[in-house]
């Protein structure tokens, strides 16, 4: 889902050298470093922010059991500590077509590195899932 771009980026995507008739030799090196960014950030700019460009997907599988699975984590996929911990998808390991009937949330907190998963509800006793988090 990419947020809307209701932008009007300018047609200029480039800043060039030969428009500064009196600049020193460094600045056509300097242009050069601040043209690779421009664009870098115009292109993102210019095809939508995606969740895909603010925060990293982090799959895991394990065995649900009512009041035990509790306490596990697993290692924070970003570089900052994160806000958000959203369920992406969940389904029943082994087939991507067999989801919870009911709707699933986690509950979890960070520390030292690590995301501990405190609690999730609305899946069943026994069954094996794969849940995908996005975390940011």
């Amino acid at each position: 889902m990419a947020l809307q771009n209701n932008s009007n980026l300018p047609t200029i995507q480039r800043i060039k050298y030969e428009d500064y008739k009196d600049a020193p030799q460094w600045f056509a090196q300097f242009l050069m470093a601040l043209n690779l960014f421009m664009t870098a950030v115009y292109n993102i700019i210019n095809r939508g922010i995606l969740y895909s460009n603010i925060g990293v997907i982090a799959p895991f599988t394990f065995q649900f059991t009512p009041g035990t699975t509790t306490g596990f984590k697993f290692a924070n996929p970003t570089t900052g500590i994160p806000t958000n911990v959203i369920i992406g998808n969940v389904y029943e390991t082994g087939d991507t077509t067999v989801h919870p009937t009911v709707p699933v949330q986690l509950f979890w907190h960070y520390s030292n590195g690590s995301i501990l998963v405190d609690s999730i509800i609305g899946l069943t006793t026994g069954t094996t899932y794969t849940l995908s988090v996005m975390v940011s």
